[in-house]
Formats: C-alpha cells, structure tokens, sequence
C-alpha cells in the first residue's frame, strides 16, 4: 500500500506541475493574442525551440517536417 500510495502521490504532483505550466503558457499566449509580427524577442519567450526535418518527396511534391516545442507545454501536434 506505501508503494501505492508513493506513485500515486508521484502523479499527483506531475499532473498538478503539467496543469500550472499549462496555465502560465496561456497566459503568455493571451499576451500575444492580437500579434501581427513575430519579432525575436516574442519568439524567444513562446519558443524552446523548433527542428526542422529533412527534405522529402511525394507525389512530386518538396515537403519538409517543422516540429515548434514552446516554453512550458512541450510540443504541440496541430
């Protein structure tokens, strides 16, 4: 049962530190809600950081994979 108790106190805790951050990424987000250029700045406060894939072809089309993790919440697959 303590070791129950210990994990489930474990996920509590992960899940109550993803909800605040969660919550502090919104509100810099309603900072910006009306943005209309992204300069470096705004860019270095909403962004941890972005990888860009390689080039690929389909159907004879370039395409290239842009994956932008944000401060606070991580990745966000749109």
């Amino acid at each position: 049962k303590l070791e129950q108790r210990t994990q489930l106190t474990a996920q509590l805790e992960a899940t109550q530190e993803d909800e605040q951050a969660t919550d502090e990424w919104l509100a810099v987000i309603r900072d910006y809600a009306q943005l209309e250029e992204l300069d470096r700045p705004t860019l270095l406060r909403l962004v941890k950081r972005i990888e860009v894939g390689e080039k690929y072809e389909i159907a004879g089309e370039t395409h290239r994979d842009i994956k932008i993790y944000y401060n606070f919440v991580g990745y966000v697959e749109l």
